[in-house]
């Protein structure tokens, strides 16, 4: 009999590769299946999952309040509401699966109602408030970070297993070394740029993020006496600066796992997705994690750093005065850096026969 699964997460690529990567697996599986993605109309989701083939159905987006403010007396409402539609999108749903994001928690609370069994797929280090919200109902949750189960209830029966990336990440990583430096040449000549020049990879996640942006764009003329070119994704709703010879800016890469290979350096975010990504590449990075919610981004960067894979400053040091006065250590970590990580990148295959398991017996 065919199942209808509902996979819940959305505003950033963080929380929507995991699914669309678990949602590629099953689909691959159980072709006949319905797998129904569900968003806001402001994420990254209406631009990524329609790519894949997948419908996205939307909900209201709200917003949990950090603050006490009059605006927290509307939240309950608004929440509320929110539920209300998620109620009509969950009730032929045999199974809804969360990613965190600002969709889960009406989903969550829709699915609890309605009493369809939940999973949970938690990318960060620490977990989010949706997902916490979430815990209480989950039949079963997914951590990608051992260090996510030091919590309390359904947080210490997780099972651990990694981030679901897209495939062609983890085909990347696991190409030849000649495999690999003609990905390089390719995506070099492509992009116009010196295939003779050392290549550092700059993106701020999805969003892109001006703090960095403005670091590099006053960097470069030292990037340039170096020797060094810079491919630089500003996210798609910050202008575009001019390029040069050496400079390639654009709004977003979409094909991740040849810019990877064709990068000597990534400068980054500590996002989830991100780190999960640069162990399966084995690339050498400088991470800077963005100071919000719960310390999430600093928690994550934490096993690339203890392996020499990265070098982690925080958002507030990290300028172009530091950029420049500590370049040559770090391009010297980077040139001898040599991957150590060893990590399994099954998630998609293992969150998917859970699921199987789950609606299958």
């Amino acid at each position: 009999m065919d199942k209808k699964i509902i996979f819940a997460g959305g505003g950033t690529a963080g929380h929507v590769e995991p699914a669309l990567a678990v949602a590629n697996w099953l689909r691959s599986k159980r072709p006949n299946w319905n797998l129904v993605f569900v968003g806001t109309k402001s994420g990254l989701e209406n631009q990524l999952v329609p790519k894949e083939g997948f419908e996205v159905l939307h909900i209201p987006k709200v917003l949990m309040p950090r603050q006490i403010t009059p605006a927290i007396l509307l939240w309950p409402f608004k929440i509320l509401f929110a539920s209300w539609k998620a109620i009509k999108i969950c009730k032929g749903a045999d199974l809804v699966i969360g990613f965190g994001g600002y969709a889960c928690p009406p989903i969550y609370l829709a699915a609890a109602v309605l009493r369809k069994p939940i999973f949970i797929h938690e990318a960060n280090a620490v977990p989010g408030w949706a997902n916490r919200l979430g815990a209480p109902f989950a039949e079963q949750i997914f951590i990608a970070f051992n260090r996510a189960t030091n919590k309390f209830g359904r947080w210490r029966d997780a099972k651990l297993t990694g981030m679901p990336i897209r495939t062609e990440i983890i085909s990347s990583g696991e190409k030849s070394n000649e495999e690999k430096a003609k990905d390089r040449n390719r995506q070099i000549e492509k992009w116009d740029l010196s295939l003779d020049k050392p290549t550092v990879l700059v993106f701020g996640g999805s969003q892109g993020s001006r703090h960095i942006n403005e670091a590099i764009l006053q960097s470069l003329s030292v990037f340039t006496e170096k020797g060094v070119q810079v491919v630089h994704s500003v996210g798609k709703n910050n202008p575009l600066p001019t390029s040069t010879k050496n400079y390639l800016p654009l709004s977003y890469i979409d094909d991740m796992a040849t810019a990877y290979q064709a990068s000597d350096l990534i400068i980054a975010r500590s996002g989830a997705l991100t780190c999960a990504e640069l162990a399966a590449v084995g690339k050498f990075a400088i991470l800077i994690p963005l100071p919000i919610g719960n310390g999430e981004q600093a928690a994550n960067a934490l096993d690339l750093q203890a392996a020499g894979a990265a070098e982690v400053i925080e958002d507030s040091k990290f300028n172009a005065d530091w950029l420049i006065s500590n370049w040559d250590e770090i391009w010297r970590k980077a040139k001898g850096f040599k991957p150590s990580i060893k990590q399994e990148f099954s998630a998609s295959e293992a969150i998917g026969k859970s699921i199987l398991l789950k609606l299958e017996n």
